[in-house]
């Protein structure tokens, strides 16, 4: 018995032993430690008969014989572990340029030569091989049928698609040698063939209990995982381990760790969805935009304005500092009527009253009182005054600021929604310059006034504008602020 024999031998009357051994020592549930990789003996050889059905082109070395089509069907078995059989028939049709066709039909034999993985181990996904054989032909060309026959060559590779079928590819040389003269001029022709097809194993692969076809020490009598790729450490029935249980094996685990019930992705780590790397697990937030900081609950961190509403969540996000405000994150607007309560004069206005920047309608409603003014029993502001607030003009002139007439195009809708109340427009100034030109000045602005809201339809009839000067201050003028503040425009509904 040569040194290889001797080998084998010993390896297969030790692989059952040393298989037992290791499935009594591991314990329920515990990792496989990874067998030796054994010496087995030859495993029976895959023997199976398989079909190629094919289809193609041809092309022909002559210059009077073009291209034109091919097809055909062979069989092939396993020989040895490299060499197969090689059975087959075709039939091809070349066209010529002034002589009609050139009709062939072919039988052959030969034999391919696989000089990757031999047959009786797990086959290749990718399989070259060459070959070549001898054909016996008939031609049928210019009205005659004549035999022929020759050798042939070819080379190609098999890609696997599935359990029992691989793609191939392949591009076979032919020479045929006619047997007889006639109307052929030549006695030789040379011709090439480009075929794609399947190769189909007949029946399923011959069973041999001693291969390990993936290398990782299970014998595939046991191994539920087959096709383990090299180096994987497997458990006692072949598969990879997954050391958290979360479905993704170790060798392709990005966190391996993973608490169990988690929601893993392809590489095992905890799915985040809004990618602000805490898990959806853990996410109290998980819409969060896309670079926003977050905390350990994964909710936003920032509120700029410090409303109490995260600035992502947040519609108005310069809120002043002691505004109350909305989920939104806006100012509140108890009544509705679009002036926030910090703003409104008239916090309680009645639904659907068409209102002015201050948020008072000019009927019906309840102003809060300004210092020192009198007040009926509801605690509402007797006089009918509303300041127009931003209503401001150039310095010491009566031409309107852009921003005066904005809010002056809200004042002319709201007039033209009570259409049967007139009002006054009284001016007002500071105390700085004497009570004549004052007085002049504030008349000339509130008539200023008039003017532009009949400009933008509100009957000049219904307006009488007023200058007081400085005679009604509603602050000090000593201070910068308590003069912008007497610097006013007033509207009065006179009743």
């Amino acid at each position: 018995m040569n040194c290889r024999r001797w080998l084998c031998a010993i390896s297969m009357g030790l692989a059952p032993a040393m298989a037992g051994a290791q499935e009594a020592t591991a314990a329920p549930g515990a990792a496989a430690t990874p067998a030796p990789a054994y010496e087995y003996l030859r495993p029976v050889m895959d023997n199976r008969w398989s079909l190629w059905p094919q289809i193609g082109a041809i092309l022909a070395d002559r210059s009077d014989l073009d291209s034109g089509f091919a097809g055909g069907l062979k069989a092939t078995r396993p020989l040895s572990d490299h060499l197969t059989l090689e059975l087959g028939g075709d039939f091809s049709v070349l066209e010529t340029s002034n002589a009609g066709d050139y009709e062939r039909t072919t039988f052959r034999a030969g034999l391919l030569l696989f000089p990757g993985t031999p047959f009786y181990e797990q086959a290749s996904d990718f399989q070259p091989f060459i070959g070549g054989g001898a054909h016996a032909s008939s031609v049928d060309f210019l009205g005659e049928s004549v035999g022929a026959f020759g050798p042939y060559a070819t080379l190609g590779f098999l890609q696997r698609l599935g359990r029992l079928t691989m793609l191939s590819l392949e591009g076979r040389y032919q020479i045929d040698s006619i047997s007889e003269k006639g109307v052929l001029p030549d006695s030789d022709y040379y011709t090439w063939q480009v075929l794609a097809g399947l190769r189909i194993a007949l029946g399923e692969r011959p069973y041999d209990p001693t291969l390990d076809a993936d290398r990782d020490g299970v014998p595939d009598a046991k191994d539920r995982c087959p096709n383990t790729p090299p180096g994987v450490q497997v458990d006692a029935d072949g598969c990879p381990l997954d050391t958290d249980g979360d479905g993704v094996p170790d060798y392709l685990d990005r966190c391996p760790g993973t608490p169990p019930g988690a929601i893993v992705g392809a590489d095992g780590c905890e799915i985040d969805t809004d990618g602000d790397g805490v898990p959806d697990r853990l996410d109290r937030c998980p819409n969060t935009p896309p670079g926003v900081q977050v905390g350990s609950d994964g909710c936003p961190l920032s509120d700029k304005d410090g409303d109490g509403v995260l600035d992502h969540l947040d519609r108005c996000p310069d809120t002043p500092p002691g505004i109350p405000v909305g989920p939104d994150g806006c100012p509140l607007d108890s009544d509705c009527d679009g002036v926030p309560d910090h703003l409104d004069e008239c916090p309680n206005t009645p639904p659907g009253a068409k209102v002015l920047p201050n948020g008072c309608a000019l009927q019906g409603d309840c102003r809060r009182p300004r210092p020192g003014e009198q007040v009926d029993a509801n605690g509402c502001a007797l006089d009918k005054n509303f300041i127009l607030r931003g209503v401001k003009f150039e310095f010491d002139s009566d031409r309107l600021t852009p921003e005066a007439k904005m809010i002056l195009n809200e004042v002319a809708e709201t007039l033209q929604a009570y259409p049967n109340l007139d009002v006054e427009l009284e001016g007002h100034t500071d105390a700085i310059g004497t009570d004549a030109y004052n007085l002049g000045l504030s008349e000339r602005r509130a008539n200023s006034v008039k003017t532009y809201l009949t400009g933008r339809g509100v009957a000049a009839r219904r307006m009488t504008p007023v200058g007081y000067g400085e005679s009604r201050p509603i602050d000090t003028n000593e201070t910068e602020a308590g003069r912008e503040n007497n610097r006013r425009v007033e509207l009065k509904v006179v009743e």
